[in-house]
């Protein structure tokens, strides 16, 4: 015998209609979300703007040169040394972020003069115009002036300015080259969960300008923060341009065109540049005379923090060993 079929369930009207109620609520949440985030961003953006301005008007400096103070390019020792220095600043910073080390050097009969980078030292608006060109044509001008004048030349670069000096040394010749707290890389902390470079490629097209605060200025001495000089609001274009410039002395092709002295200083605990990074970058320098040395009480701003003082015998000595030769 054939067994009746049990007829289909109906389908639940009331039950479809709560569905169809639900994902248009769903939609209707997810639509003022967004729009509620694009609000939220378009208010943040403005008023970073006008903060932008605002910092502009405040910021303390040269009223007939209009450069930040602590920004300035310096000249400083005899004019006839053998041996001059060029110093390259970091990431939105100065000439007074190498501390007394500048004038220590002049002092001790070498020629010394701190560059200014393109679009700092004026207003974070000129770095947003900077391009990573620009900043290789100003060190290379500076050096090729440095060398009409002087037999040797030697680069000294803290963070960006580290990476940048590695650069030149790889294009043209230099007599040595100080690396501070060089920059090859971000330091990374597990809570970022993508690398920082990553995350500046997502937010560059939403988040033009990100606020830097002082307890942001990478430096264990509580009293340096408030004295070395930096941009409060950071371009996120500027930000990109650190990344090209890091990328670039991090390459293989350039570490194996420095052949060079090299002194390379950096401290375990730098939370902005990546110390493992410069480890490796140092290893696969060409240079068969380098010198890594490890500052364990300090910060990012290795100029200004707790290993000064030896940081400013290790370069001293370091300049020496360059310089007498030709005394």
């Amino acid at each position: 015998m054939s067994e009746d079929l049990e007829p289909a369930p109906k389908q639940d009207a009331t039950k479809t209609d709560e569905q169809k109620t639900n994902k248009t609520s769903r939609k209707r949440r997810f639509l003022r979300s967004m729009l509620t985030t694009i609000a939220v961003l378009l208010i943040y953006n403005g008023c970073a703007s006008t903060m932008v301005n605002r910092y502009d008007a405040k910021a303390p400096r040269n009223p007939g040169t209009g450069i930040l103070t602590g920004a300035e390019t310096r000249t400083l020792g005899p004019e006839n040394a053998d041996t001059a220095i060029l110093f390259i600043h970091g990431f939105v910073g100065g000439s007074n972020n190498f501390w007394e080390i500048p004038d220590q050097l002049a002092a001790e009969g070498y020629r010394v003069h701190a560059m200014r980078l393109p679009g700092h030292g004026t207003s974070p608006r000129d770095f947003v115009k900077a391009e990573k060109e620009e900043f290789h044509t100003a060190i290379n001008t500076e050096i090729d002036a440095l060398k009409t004048k002087h037999k040797k030349v030697i680069l000294v670069g803290h963070s960006m300015g580290g990476a940048l000096s590695t650069i030149a040394a790889s294009e043209q010749h230099v007599d040595g080259i100080v690396l501070g707290g060089p920059y090859f890389g971000v330091t990374y902390n597990w809570y970022y969960i993508l690398p920082v470079e990553t995350w500046s490629k997502l937010t560059k097209p939403i988040l033009p300008w990100v606020y830097k605060a002082n307890a942001f200025v990478c430096v264990n001495r509580e009293d340096a923060k408030t004295k070395i000089l930096s941009y409060k609001w950071i371009p996120a274009k500027g930000t990109a341009t650190l990344h090209k410039i890091g990328a670039h002395a991090n390459a293989d092709e350039t570490l194996a065109k420095v052949t060079c002295p090299v002194l390379l200083l950096h401290a375990p605990g730098d939370f902005a540049a990546a110390y493992e990074a410069s480890q490796n970058a140092f290893d696969r320098m060409a240079s068969e005379n380098k010198t890594f040395v490890a500052l364990p009480n300090s910060n990012h701003h290795v100029f200004w923090d707790n290993d000064r003082d030896l940081l400013a015998d290790e370069i001293k000595q370091f300049v020496k060993t360059i310089d007498e030769p030709q005394k």
